[in-house]
């Protein structure tokens, strides 16, 4: 009874952590219209004002004539199975999560000021997603949901006809949700980071890096901790969600059928590690994708790849966010090994590895042309603790871009 409790009450915790998205809890570029058809590879070159506008700022300077427009969204639906053997229920159970259907959106604009200095503002989802199992008998209705919108205004110099340079500000509007007792409330915040980025062209061939911040989010009065936090104060606790700073290389060229193909590649090390909350049961990650355009015409095919090392922690402790122990029904239930990873198997499982993808553009006028992408993440299976999951996603995305030289 014990353990069915502490489940059940570090599950309403926890849901900062929604079910995953494509690395970790971050989306970076993958649910862009025409970006996602190349596995979100854009570092050191890109095929949308939005990749640049979202990903490293010095790629701005690749549309220093005029004005761009983006307008589209993505529709993202995963799919997770869950069995647990009763451990730490005291009941065995197995069901799918109910949150299935979400739509990101993208909305970027990029404007030459002069051939060598561009701006880019923009508005999407950087990171979130959520789980359901409040219907599966015995699960003690896991149910959670984060969603952080990602406002930016960046820049982006050419200093020399082969170097460019940039730099974006970033405002994360966190909205968190859980639903389980009276021990937690719905909550959001803000956060700001930073993101510095450089691109060196030696003729068909382009390298890039960035470096972003993290991006901490405080959520004020999240949970019961089962006594006062201070003197003077009640038993509401605080808890900081941090997205990992991140490093970012990349590598493209558009030499190959007669300059027709773009052919681009990146690595990005997410550091969740050092992230406050994601630290006490994810690891760091390193991302690989691979993304190729060939353009026929008006019509552009798209293909891309991504791997991503699975995160899950394996030692993990007995605290989460610093809590150690959490109040239900008047008592103060610690925390364990177990029960954390309880909480990484029903709602920190990100354990897909590999996403496949392709996209098709088309230039339907001088000014205005349409892109589209599908990606499928292939179901991984893996046994946390006591938990079996079964996790995997898809994703089809349209977008519209308009152009004004």
């Amino acid at each position: 009874m014990k353990q069915k409790i502490l489940a059940f009450v570090t599950t309403a915790l926890l849901v900062p952590v929604a079910h995953a998205a494509n690395y970790g809890t971050d989306l970076n570029n993958t649910m862009l219209p025409a970006t996602g058809g190349m596995g979100g590879a854009s570092v050191a070159r890109t095929v949308e004002g939005a990749a640049a506008v979202f990903g490293n700022p010095a790629t701005l300077t690749e549309y220093n004539q005029g004005t761009t427009f983006s307008f589209g969204a993505t529709f993202y639906k995963p799919d997770v199975d869950v069995d647990h053997n009763g451990a730490n229920t005291g009941t065995a159970w197995s069901g799918e999560s109910a949150a299935t259907n979400y739509l990101v959106p993208t909305i970027a604009i990029t404007q030459a000021f002069s051939p060598n200095l561009v701006g880019g503002l923009g508005l999407t989802v950087q990171s979130g997603i959520g789980e359901d199992l409040r219907d599966v008998p015995g699960s003690l209705n896991p149910n959670s949901e984060l969603l952080m919108f990602s406002a930016n205004a960046g820049l982006g110099y050419k200093i020399t006809e082969n170097l460019s340079v940039g730099g974006t500000a970033t405002i994360g509007n966190g909205y968190l949700q859980m639903g389980l007792s009276s021990n937690n409330s719905s909550a959001h915040g803000f956060g700001i980071r930073g993101t510095f980025g450089a691109k060196y062209e030696i003729g068909a061939t382009s390298f890039g890096a960035y470096y972003r911040s993290p991006l901490k989010i405080k959520y004020d009065d999240f949970v019961d901790n089962g006594s006062p936090i201070g003197s003077g104060k009640g038993n509401f606790w605080s808890v900081n969600v941090e997205q990992p700073q991140e490093f970012a290389v990349g590598v493209s060229n558009n030499s190959l059928v007669s300059g027709n193909l773009l052919v681009s590649a990146d690595v990005i090390y997410k550091d969740w590690s050092s992230a406050d909350m994601y630290k006490d049961f994810y690891r760091d990650q390193t991302v690989f994708a691979l993304g190729a355009q060939l353009t026929t015409g008006a019509a552009k095919w798209r293909i891309g790849y991504s791997h991503a090392r699975d995160p899950i922690k394996r030692n993990v402790g007995s605290s989460i966010g610093g809590a150690t122990g959490l109040a239900f029904n008047g008592a103060t239930i610690p925390l364990s090994p177990s029960v954390v990873q309880y909480f990484q198997a029903t709602n920190a499982a990100a354990i897909w590895e590999d996403q496949l993808s392709a996209g098709f553009g088309y230039q339907l006028t001088q000014n205005i042309s349409a892109d589209s992408h599908f990606t499928y993440a292939f179901k991984n299976k893996e046994t946390i603790g006591n938990t079996k999951v079964d996790s995997g996603a898809w994703q089809l995305g349209l977008g519209l871009t308009w152009a004004f030289k």
